[in-house]
């Protein structure tokens, strides 16, 4: 009276679908992902973003205008990993220094990187800023 081959099919899907699953997640096990795949940050992209995080609406512009040079350090000690360690200059356009005292968590070690950023004051007249930011990891 009652077919029961239709309830046997949809068990068979239902266990072929787990045999998969289950190969899917052993292979992913055994065999993980390349370490070429998955790439470490480098000091420059923990800089660029730090300073990139900084400028958010304007901030370090503003900061830079004010001469708030403990300001600026307090947040790169704060973006940056602890085990980098930092030294900051700003430039105007011209290229003249403007930070009349160092920005710096540390000395810098033998491997240094050096990463550039322009930002600009958003006051009535706009100024442009040049930073160099020198990185390394601290021993």
């Amino acid at each position: 009276m009652f077919d029961n081959r239709g309830q046997i099919n949809i068990i068979e899907a239902f266990l072929a679908i787990a045999i998969i699953f289950s190969a899917v997640v052993i292979s992913s096990v055994i065999f993980p992902s390349s370490p070429d795949l998955v790439k470490p940050k480098s000091l420059a992209d923990f800089g660029q973003e730090a300073l990139i995080k900084l400028d958010t609406n304007g901030e370090l512009g503003k900061l830079i205008a004010y001469g708030n040079w403990t300001a600026i350090k307090q947040s790169l000690d704060i973006l940056l990993p602890i085990d980098v360690s930092f030294n900051l200059t700003v430039y105007d356009e011209d290229l003249n220094k403007l930070n009349s005292q160092a920005i710096q968590n540390a000395n810098l070690g033998h491997e240094v990187v050096l990463v550039d950023y322009v930002c600009a004051s958003q006051n009535t007249t706009v100024q442009f800023f040049i930073l160099r930011l020198q990185l390394g990891w601290s021993n």
